[in-house]
């Protein structure tokens, strides 16, 4: 077995099971007591309000139930997606630990408490007509929970009712395994959210059907501005934290050194091969990274902000390190400054932080080619969230994955193109 393909060993990356699920229980639970303690007497209309929104991009739930059942929110989906994984037996290492922060992230604009279930249920669903076991699509389950606005959507934006926004999210959630499969052999592995790609192609036929039976999707936008210095700084000390009990455990970088030598592609799970010291610096340094970028270009932090830092934090473990994301967010900026958009603007802003996605090709193939496939990336996501209303949460993913194709198939018809000549010569 090689490196990658070894199981889990709690001695080899510093950190016992239960000591991973007291962290990312504890982290969870920040958002959840913060949030009971700031809004005591409005979290649970707020979260109610949450729950009855169609939740589709972009859906601030600052803006939408206030800040403290944002917060709860957040901290429940990330909650219940830990506790899915550990209770099935998958081990809490690097893609785990991505899907953990990336529900939470989107716990802030998009997914609520409640309508995650449904989409979970189908990947259920699949699991017992395939005959195999839940715990093998676990990951995709969480992932795929990117299509739970369809659920929000169909029972409240359609007011068609619980009953068909539950089935709709079975039905998806079915489809999503086989489809994620082939997705990640369009891109070979250099778009880390492949489920978001999975997504956006689903979401595009979805889309078409119900435009064509004559419901389309008014795209909404919420954007909270009211409390970004206080989530500046919450969300400063948050990964801050991280950093400190990486170096705690490392007592020193570990093996930061080699852990960004990696390119990252899809599987490079940082837990199994660096351990867990030297994951939560990485991912202290990544969050750092989203935090110092929107403070530079003059962003401000929210529901959707916070989402794309916890993303980066979380894939921190799963192939994004402070060498292959930085060229993608610097690519990002300077096709928001060559071309019509400003850099502090909600789309170019967050495919700052979400185009990290595209980190892989960074660390492939050199920064010079993370810059420009930044501003590739830039131009197409500002189009494809009308291509599937909405319905998928991981935008970003979906481009990401189309911008990784176009590349990665460039380059390999030139690396085969310089070996025939070679050979011929």
């Amino acid at each position: 077995m090689t490196q990658r393909e070894q199981p889990l060993d709690s001695d080899a990356v510093g950190m016992t099971q239960r000591g991973w699920l007291a962290l990312l229980a504890g982290y969870m639970l920040v958002l959840i007591v913060w949030g009971v303690a700031r809004d005591p007497g409005a979290v649970w209309s707020g979260l109610l309000r949450i729950a009855q929104s169609p939740g589709m991009l972009v859906s601030d739930y600052i803006v939408i139930g206030g800040l403290g059942a944002a917060l709860v929110n957040a901290g429940l989906v990330g909650l219940a997606g830990l506790l899915l994984a550990y209770f099935n037996g998958v081990p809490l290492s690097g893609p785990t630990i991505a899907a953990v922060f990336t529900m939470a992230g989107f716990g802030f604009f998009g997914k609520n408490w409640w309508s995650i279930w449904p989409v979970i249920l189908g990947i259920v669903l699949f699991s017992r007509v395939t005959r195999r076991p839940f715990k093998g699509f676990i990951l995709v389950a969480l992932f795929g929970t990117a299509l739970s606005p369809l659920v929000t959507q169909v029972a409240y934006g359609f007011a068609w009712g619980l009953i068909p926004g539950i089935l709709a999210g079975v039905g998806v959630g079915f489809l999503l395994p086989p489809l994620a499969v082939y997705m990640l052999r369009l891109h070979q592995g250099f778009n880390i959210y492949n489920v978001g790609l999975t997504c956006g192609f689903l979401g595009l036929f979805i889309t078409a059907l119900l435009a064509g039976t004559g419901f389309d999707i008014t795209l909404p936008f919420h954007w909270s501005e009211d409390y970004s210095a206080l989530l500046g700084w919450f969300l400063l000390i948050y990964v801050v934290s991280m950093l400190v009990i990486g170096l705690v455990l490392t007592r020193g970088l570990g093996k930061l050194r080699e852990l960004v030598r990696e390119a990252g592609t899809l599987p490079t799970d940082f837990v199994a091969l660096y351990g867990a010291g030297t994951t939560l610096i990485n991912m202290g340094l990544i969050g750092l990274l989203g935090w110092g970028y929107i403070t530079l270009v003059g962003g401000t932090f929210n529901g959707p902000t916070l989402g794309g830092v916890f993303t980066m934090v979380g894939f921190a473990a799963f192939g994004k390190h402070i060498f292959n994301a930085p060229p993608i967010m610097i690519g990002v900026y300077l096709g928001s400054r060559l071309l019509v958009w400003e850099p502090s603007q909600a789309g170019p802003l967050l495919a700052a932080l979400f185009g990290t996605t595209l980190a892989p090709l960074s660390g492939q193939f050199g920064p010079l080619l993370g810059v420009l496939a930044g501003m590739v990336h830039l131009m197409l996501v500002m189009r494809t969230g009308v291509w599937h209303a909405g319905l998928n949460l991981y935008n970003n993913g979906f481009a990401g994955g189309l911008t990784a194709t176009l590349f990665v198939g460039v380059l390999s018809w030139w690396s085969s193109w310089r070996e025939e000549h070679t050979r011929k010569d």
